[in-house]
């Protein structure tokens, strides 16, 4: 960790008034970082840092160290039970004079080249399966078939309750003519 990033999180472990953050915060840099300039391992206490931003501005290499170190704070100071991104998390950043966003926006740096981050992939819609009640008829979708449910009201009726599940289509996108 550089000594400028070891100044911050001291400044800013009095800030937020948790002065053992420095001692539970170890940053790095990270080439294989493609799709983010940081990310936070909150409960190992790791920041980890994407290769570039040794090289970015002052201005924004701070304001990413930040967002990641706030979450370690967040969690040592208001404990697990908050989001990541949560009115906690927005405090510290706000604390530490940064507006709290989560995603990096050249338009807030104007003439600082930013190297553009891959988009992610996106997924293939997962198939939906149907389980239906051969008896009465009552109906649920779930992502996957689970074959541990039962119908309620016929188990309440005294029959064992068993769901017939079939696989439902994807519907395809429709195109305009």
């Amino acid at each position: 960790m550089s000594g400028d990033a070891a100044r911050l999180i001291r400044e800013w472990g009095d800030l937020w008034g948790a002065a053992t953050l420095p001692s539970q915060v170890t940053v790095e840099f990270s080439p294989r970082m493609r799709r983010a300039a940081g990310r936070a391992l909150v409960d190992q206490g790791l920041v980890r840092l994407a290769s570039w931003l040794r090289d970015a501005p002052r201005a924004i290499h701070d304001e990413i160290l930040c967002h990641e170190v706030a979450h370690v704070a967040a969690r040592l100071i208001h404990g697990r039970k908050i989001r990541p991104h949560g009115p906690e998390w927005k405090g510290l950043m706000r604390q530490a004079g940064y507006a709290p966003r989560v995603r990096l926006d050249p338009r807030h740096y104007p003439g600082v080249e930013i190297p553009r981050l891959p988009a992610r992939r996106s997924r293939p819609a997962k198939a939906r399966y149907l389980h239906r009640c051969p008896i009465c008829q009552a109906a649920r979708v779930a992502r996957r078939p689970v074959r541990g449910w039962r119908c309620a009201v016929c188990v309440r009726a005294g029959r064992n309750g068993t769901l017939d599940i079939y696989r439902l289509e994807r519907s395809t996108p429709r195109t305009s003519a």
